[in-house]
């Protein structure tokens, strides 16, 4: 039986969650860096690139289903890695991963999302990618990479973009202080609260997950070591630049995320569309190349795949149908994407996602000329 989703726009999607949400947490989580502007610039570069439709061509049936890293997809739309989860809703990336499972796609587990890999295994058979980090230095990340293996994850995520976080986390210490500081905001938004305090290991668990204990950022030096351990697919996340997409599949990666980590990080930096071209460009032919940030609409989607883009990571946009719906909630998201992708390659005339190139759009001459 086909899902219908019960969302029709991402600003009403956004909208639902700002009402669902304590307002300092929905701002950190929806908000980028600085003052926001690289955040900005991801959606804005979407509307830089026109379509060509193809006239009386319209196909009856289109084709959404696509392969990426050897696993079959009913849509090239994956859950991105997102951290503190379990803040957003209790049953946070167990959530998201069944979501993902029941609509044919991959979910990408963050590895501070508040759920470890063999709690998110046991509750879904579908595919999952596991975010390892070197925040809590390599004995952690080898046991996260034990863990990954061992729940049966098809690919390890190794984010390169965020050697600091410019953002300021939320105080998740429980005192008095905290509790003068977010009262009323938690009394403001008392569903939200209650299910936060029903679930008592979250707070704990989230806390212990963002916490730094003597680790580093992953440099390039470490994914030779992270080769050695993990024999999966290896995805690099946090690609802005051809030499550094070389430089990614030169290291043994199967796959690069073109990524400014949804403006979080650093402030100014390109749009990841727009560095998109010079990175298919420099390793089209190598590895496999995904693409997140600023991905609102299902066109979005099908201006990524023209543009060179095997799959799209969707990131906020899920994370505000959990917030509303849970399990349900990111179902209908990935459903509403999923309907505007169809509707989408019916108008252009494409009977498949497979079948999306350049001949479908028009894009900004700059960001061919673009070389790093």
């Amino acid at each position: 039986m086909k899902y219908s989703s019960q969302f029709e726009s991402y600003p009403q999607l956004e909208e639902a969650a700002r009402r669902r949400l304590p307002r300092t947490l929905f701002k950190t989580i929806m908000t980028g860096a600085g003052r926001g502007v690289s955040a900005d610039w991801n959606v804005e570069a979407f509307d830089q690139v026109a379509f060509q439709p193809r006239s009386g061509a319209c196909p009856p049936i289109r084709e959404l289903h696509t392969t990426v890293l050897g696993s079959d997809i009913s849509l090239p739309v994956i859950l991105a890695p997102v951290g503190a989860l379990r803040l957003i809703n209790p049953q946070g990336a167990v959530a998201a991963a069944r979501a993902a499972e029941a609509a044919g796609t991959v979910c990408a587990v963050s590895a501070v999302s508040g759920h470890t890999a063999d709690q998110v295994a046991a509750r879904t058979s579908g595919v999952l990618w596991q975010q390892i980090t070197l925040s809590r230095g390599k004995e952690a990340a080898e046991i996260g990479i034990s863990a990954a293996a061992r729940s049966g994850c098809n690919g390890l995520v190794v984010t390169i973009d965020s050697p600091v976080s410019s953002k300021k986390g939320i105080d998740l210490s429980v005192s008095w202080r905290t509790a003068w500081r977010f009262g009323p905001e938690l009394i403001a938004r008392p569903r939200w609260s209650a299910a936060f305090v029903r679930d008592g290991a979250s707070l704990k668990s989230v806390e212990r997950a963002l916490t730094s204990e003597g680790g580093r950022p992953v440099a390039w030096s470490d994914l030779e070591w992270i080769r050695e351990r993990w024999h999966g697919a290896l995805i690099v996340k946090g690609i802005l630049r051809a030499d550094d997409a070389r430089r990614a599949a030169g290291e043994g990666a199967d796959a690069v995320v073109v990524s400014n980590h949804g403006g979080l990080t650093l402030d100014g930096v390109p749009a990841t569309l727009s560095a998109l071209p010079s990175v298919v460009r420099a390793v089209g032919g190598s590895v496999e190349i995904l693409l997140d940030g600023g991905v609102r609409q299902g066109a979005d989607v099908v201006r990524a795949l023209a543009l060179g883009a095997k799959a799209v990571l969707i990131g906020r946009a899920y994370v505000a149908g959990l917030a509303v719906g849970g399990e349900s909630g990111v179902r209908g998201v990935i459903e509403m994407f999923r309907e505007q992708i169809d509707v989408t390659l019916a108008l252009l005339g494409c009977p498949s996602v497979s079948e999306m190139d350049r001949s479908f759009v028009l894009s900004p001459a700059s960001w061919d000329s673009t070389e790093s």
